[in-house]
C-alpha cells in the first residue's frame, strides 16, 4: 500500500495536467489512456488494501478529499498528502470520540456516517451554487 501511494504522489504532476482535460494533456505529451488505467488501478489497490485493513468506515473518501481541497487548493501534489493527513486525524478522532464519549463502544462507522452526511450535504448545496 505504501507503495501504490508513493507512486501516486510521484505521478500527481501528472494527474494535475490530466485535470487540465484530455486534449491539452494529450497536447503536453502526456499518455493519456496509460495515465488513467494507472491512477484507477493504483487508486483500486489502495481502497482496497485500506479496506482489508481497516474495515469499512464510511464516508470518509467522500468527505476528507472536499475538505482537504477546500483548504490547500486543487494542486495534487499537496492535495493528496494533506488529503492522507487530514484523514488520519479525522479518523483518530472519530475513534476515540467512539470509544470515549460513550458508554459503549459505538462502530466508528457509524459516528463518521452522522458527520458525513450533513458534510455532504452542504458541498452538494455549495457546489450547485458554483462557490466551490
Amino acid at each position: 500500500m505504501v507503495g501504490a501511494i508513493f507512486i501516486l504522489f510521484l505521478l500527481s504532476g501528472y494527474l494535475n495536467v490530466m485535470s487540465m482535460g484530455d486534449e491539452e494533456a494529450r497536447a503536453l505529451g502526456v499518455n493519456v489512456a496509460l495515465l488513467r488505467i494507472s491512477f484507477i488501478f493504483l487508486a483500486t489497490v489502495i481502497s482496497a488494501l485500506t479496506v482489508v485493513l481497516g474495515g469499512i468506515i464510511g464516508w470518509v473518501g467522500l468527505l476528507i478529499p472536499h475538505i482537504a481541497r477546500m483548504l490547500v487548493g486543487p494542486d495534487n501534489r499537496i492535495l493528496l498528502p494533506s488529503a492522507a493527513l487530514i484523514g488520519a486525524t479525522y479518523l483518530l478522532i472519530a475513534d476515540n470520540i467512539a470509544r470515549l464519549l460513550f458508554s459503549v463502544e459505538i462502530p466508528i462507522g457509524i459516528l463518521t456516517s452522522l458527520v458525513g452526511i450533513p458534510f455532504f450535504a452542504f458541498v452538494l448545496r455549495r457546489t450547485k451554487k458554483g462557490s466551490y
